[in-house]
């Protein structure tokens, strides 16, 4: 099976439910992602508006790829806040049997040293892995709280469950000063999503294969081991180059000129490498959200 191209596609929370719904058909994908409805929580939906969002994704027969569960991550040692969001994640995992959805995120508690506290990690995660395995789910892990690759590992090793996977977001492991390609040796056999991103070192986003990711060689890797997970395509332009101009005051007002600039600059080279045979065509969201689709249709056909 081939990897399953999706993603959340609502411009970091601020497009409607219709309009990421638009993207998903303008791209013509056969899945999305979801966190909210409307710019509201997936756990605060009443029931005429999950019936809403059911009949419309039947209507457009769109699946539902993976659900973000959205919980915090907790205290490890914190009763009340396990409890809280394990109550939270038992809705989300009866929401997931409406949506039909297999897939849910979810973030590790937080801890300090993963060997001396394993015992209380695995006694922490087990409620929420007997929830998902009574519902046929799965649980994919998000990247939080700077973990190295090396405790994901060590946690999914241990845990001896195949309810458990991990997604892989190569920019947040290089900015752990972590090498992608060790990270993926070590998780590859886990991935249940890959963040299909790219950055420099400072974390600015690139086009893919224009960053320092080693994203190219990651996706070879991902075709040598037949990798059938999902691929996320949701980047950071948008809250990066494409984010309103604030309003400029003051003392702040050269600096806001500075950042302009730096934001010019990345639009303008943007363009030159989606549009190099048109010189005066300003590159959108869209355009760059396009040719990513295209350039992953392209590796793995």
């Amino acid at each position: 099976m081939r990897p399953i191209i999706t993603g959340f596609l609502d411009h970091d929370g601020t497009l409607s439910f219709d309009e990421q719904i638009e993207l998903v058909n303008k791209h013509k994908l056969s899945s999305i992602c979801l966190r909210q409805y409307n710019q509201k929580p997936l756990i605060e939906l009443k029931d005429g508006e999950i019936k809403k969002m059911i009949a419309s994704l039947k209507e457009q027969k769109i699946k539902v790829a993976i659900i973000d569960t959205n919980n915090r991550s907790f205290d490890i040692y914190d009763d009340r806040k396990h409890d809280e969001t394990l109550d939270e994640f038992k809705y989300m995992v009866k929401l997931s049997d409406k949506l039909k959805v297999t897939h849910l995120f979810f973030k590790l508690p937080k801890f300090n040293n993963v060997i001396e506290e394993y015992e209380t990690i695995e006694k922490r995660l087990t409620p929420f892995i007997d929830v998902a395995t009574r519902h046929n789910k799965k649980i994919i892990l998000l990247p939080v709280n700077s973990y190295k690759a090396n405790i994901y590992a060590y946690i999914l090793k241990k845990m001896k469950t195949n309810i458990l996977s991990v997604a892989f977001d190569p920019v947040a492991i290089m900015l752990n000063n972590e090498p992608t390609t060790t990270a993926y040796r070590m998780l590859k056999k886990k991935i249940g999503a890959f963040m299909t991103v790219d950055a420099d070192h400072q974390g600015v986003p690139k086009l893919i294969g224009y960053g320092k990711t080693d994203i190219i060689p990651l996706f070879k890797k991902l075709l040598r081991d037949r990798y059938s997970g999902y691929l996320l395509i949701d980047n950071k332009f948008k809250q990066t180059v494409f984010k309103p101009e604030p309003i400029k005051q003051g003392f702040f007002k050269k600096l806001f000129s500075v950042e302009k600039k730096k934001i010019e600059n990345q639009l303008n080279d943007l363009s030159k490498k989606i549009f190099p045979n048109e010189e005066t065509k300003n590159v959108t969201y869209d355009d760059i959200l396009e040719n990513q689709i295209k350039v992953l249709k392209v590796i793995f056909k």
